[in-house]
Order: C-alpha cells, then structure tokens, then sequence
C-alpha cells in the first residue's frame, strides 16, 4: 500500500486562463439510469462515447448513488462524443437548456460559464466539508477556481505519453528513450525494419491529438517558460522555440514516423492500429489507459506499456503536457443543488476513485491509499511515470478558445506541409490581431 500524493504540477497558472481540448473520444448519445415517475430526475452529459471502457465505470458509480441518496434522485446519463460536446454543449447553454450537471475543461472553457452566469459555485459546500476539501491532490482545484471560487470537481487529472509496444521493442533491440535524439534512433530503426513508428490522429476533430505533440515538443525546447509566456501574451506564437519544434515535428512527417495516411486517421483508428501490433508506439495521453490495458479492448494488451516523451533539450525533461481533467460543474438550471453536490462528493469518495484507478487507470484528482496490486501493469507503469512529472502545461486550447483553436488548426497545416514559419507567423499576427 502507498500514498497516491502526486500533485498538479502546473506552475503558476493563473484563474484567468481560457479552455480545454478534448481528452475522450466517442461515437453516440446514450443514458443510463432510468428513473421511476415518482423520484426526480437529474441528467449529468459526460464527455465520451460507448466504446470508451471508462464509460461503464462512470455509469457504475451513477449508479450506486442512485441507489443510496438521501435525495430520492435518479440520475441520467447523457454521455456526448468528443467530436460532438462543445457543440451540443454550446447549443443547449445559447437556448437555456442544458442539463443540471455538466462535463467541463478548466481554465477559460469553464470561465466562460461563470462570466455568463450558468454555473454554480461550489465553494460553500467545499468550506462546509473540509475532508472532502482536503482530500484533493494539492494545486488541483486551482484551473476550476475564479475570484476565489470553485466551480467545478475534478475526477481525474491527466499527461499526454508515449504508449509503446514492448514486444516490438524486444525484438529489435530497443529500449526505452531518455532523450529525444535516441527517441529519433528508435524511429530510423523501425522505419529500417518496416515497422511503422508511431499511430497519431490528425483529423479535423482530432487537431489537439497533433497540438498536443508539437507542444510537448516545444515544453522540451523551451520548457515552462514558453508557455507561461503565450499563457499571459508577453510571447509569440512564433517563437523560435515553436517554430523549432513545428520543423522538428514535420521533418518526423517527411521521415514517415507516422502511418501511411496519418492525416486522415482519426484517434479511434489510431488506437486500433497500435492495440493491433500495427505500429510500435502510439501518442495520446493517460485517458486511453481502459481501452489499452485489458486483452478485450486490445489485441496488444500485455505487451503494451508507456514512456514520457523525452525532452529535445535535456535540461527540461519533465515539462509535460498535462491538467487536471474529467470536471463537471453544476449549471443554475439545476433545482438541487445541494443533491448534484452529493453526486459530485460520491463521484470523488474513495470507492469511487478507486473504482475508476484498478479498473479503468483513471488518475485520481484526491489522495488515498492505493493497493498496486490491483492496478493493471499499464496503469502501474504510467503512475512510476508521474514521479519524473516536474510541471504540467495544460493544453493551449484550455488556456485560450479561440486562440488555441487556431493553434490546432496551425498545426494540421503543418502536418499536411505549410511551411512552419509562415504557418506561426500567420498565427501569431492572428493573436495580435485579437488584442488590439
């Protein structure tokens, strides 16, 4: 048994910042939980689709609190496709109809909620309940915190990684990368052999999948201080250790470190690739544990572990990609609040955490005692990992909507081969252009 202490490392992030990539994939509508006509009925929208294993762990944690509220409520949940929830969700808030619980990034996504009046502020029933306050990993409820008030509960916290196929690795004689010119020796080495290196999406609704790897990237140019520099706008979007790493990125592309087509491939084709055995290594984050770690969801499973990607310049190794995830706020359509405050505190009770860690390799947002012998090696192997985590820099779309939507949109343009420094040069004129 040990202490799960690991921290929210994201620096200094202050509560102003703007809002969140998609972390979950997903394919349809669906709720659970039927209620019976004489109990009142509350609908919680989760972001993710069928297919995610980690669904049904939510959908058993709903569950068991209808079962035992002290509230008479049932539950409903209304799970929405990544693709598909900001969409939906800003469509419902436009005409007012949006359910009483809501999936929600941090930073400026949420913002946008509060500045607009459409969600509750839990911070009294935190105040009321120290345990439950107190049980949350350090600095993580800070990106869900404005003028000193939360507005939403994380049920995770998230790191973008390197899933790698051990089995392939053995066979030609590779090792685990530390830095990035033996990561780049791995790739020649496989593309030499006819193994694809890696599976990445990059399809229009994936766009952050590639962000996500040319920000890690420039985390390991420049570290922290890159971001934190576009987080306040004292920096450029064409930095020069931006623009490095958008030519590191596409001169990966022109190698073919990435399956045939990669720019048409969407996450869920991605994973099955790798799941498959049909790349070495597969790029996304921690939340793709459940639907990796168990034979039934992948072929691969047992031979399937993961690394962080290493830092081009080896003094900010470290610096990864990664916040607190999985949150959900209360609208002000809800009509009780202080029974979707229960469903948030049993969301994040120890059954449930626990639940969601051994079961389905969801990071846990609180400190609790943890068995390792209930977790699967995959999961095992990614919390080792979180101890080399030094600081997180949350995703540029979290920190800004617009802005970092643009930025996802840059990067596809770099991978479908714009050249880097016109494509940041563009970008950044684009942001000059908004603070006027």
């Amino acid at each position: 048994m040990k202490k799960f202490t690991v921290c929210l490392l994201i620096g200094a992030m202050a509560a102003s910042m703007l809002t969140g990539c998609g972390s979950n994939g997903g394919s349809s509508d669906s709720s659970d939980s039927k209620a019976d006509s004489s109990s009142e009925t509350m609908t919680i929208m989760m972001n993710g689709s069928d297919s995610d294993a980690f669904m049904e762990g939510y959908r058993k944690i709903v569950d068991g609190f209808n079962e035992s509220n002290e509230y008479g409520v049932k539950v409903e949940i209304q799970n929405i496709t990544n693709a598909d929830y900001k969409t939906k969700l800003t469509t419902m808030m436009a005409s007012d109809s949006e359910p009483d619980i809501i999936f929600t990034w941090p930073l400026g996504y949420l913002e946008n909620f509060v500045n607009g009046d459409k969600v509750v502020s839990i911070q009294k029933y935190l105040d009321e309940d120290e345990d439950w306050k107190n049980s949350f990993n350090e600095g993580i409820l800070d990106p869900l915190t404005y003028d000193g008030e939360v507005y939403a509960i994380p049920t995770q916290q998230s790191t973008a990684i390197m899933y790698y196929n051990k089995a392939i690795f053995d066979k030609y004689g590779l090792e685990v990368p530390t830095t990035y010119d033996e990561y780049v020796q791995i790739c020649d080495t496989l593309k030499e052999n006819g193994v694809t290196p890696v599976a990445l999406a990059s399809t229009a609704d994936d766009a952050w999948l590639v962000s996500q790897y040319i920000q890690q990237l420039s985390d390991g140019i420049k570290g922290e201080d890159l971001f934190n520099s576009l987080k306040d706008g004292t920096g450029k979007w064409n930095d020069e250790g931006m623009v490095e790493a958008g030519k590191l990125f596409q001169e990966e592309v022109n190698k073919g470190y990435f399956e045939d087509g990669f720019t048409g491939v969407s996450r869920e084709e991605a994973q099955l690739q790798f799941a498959n055995g049909q790349t070495a290594m597969y790029f996304n984050g921690c939340w793709e544990i459940s639907n990796l770690d168990k034979k039934e969801n992948a072929a691969e499973a047992e031979n399937i572990s993961c690394f962080l990607m290493p830092a081009v310049n080896e003094e900010y190794a470290g610096v990864e990609v990664g916040s607190v995830d999985t949150s959900y706020a209360i609208t002000k359509n809800c009509k009780n609040v202080d029974a979707a405050v229960a469903l948030l505190k049993y969301m994040t009770n120890e059954e449930s955490t626990s639940l969601l860690l051994y079961d389905y390799g969801r990071t846990p947002s609180t400190n609790f005692d943890i068995d390792n012998s209930k977790l699967t090696p995959l999961c095992a192997d990614f919390i080792n990992l979180l101890g080399d985590v030094k600081v997180q820099t949350p995703w540029f779309d979290r920190v800004d909507t617009d802005l970092g939507n643009e930025f996802n949109n840059t990067t596809i343009g770099i991978a479908n081969g714009d050249d880097v420094q016109e494509a940041f040069d563009t970008l950044q004129s684009y942001a000059e252009s908004k603070s006027k």
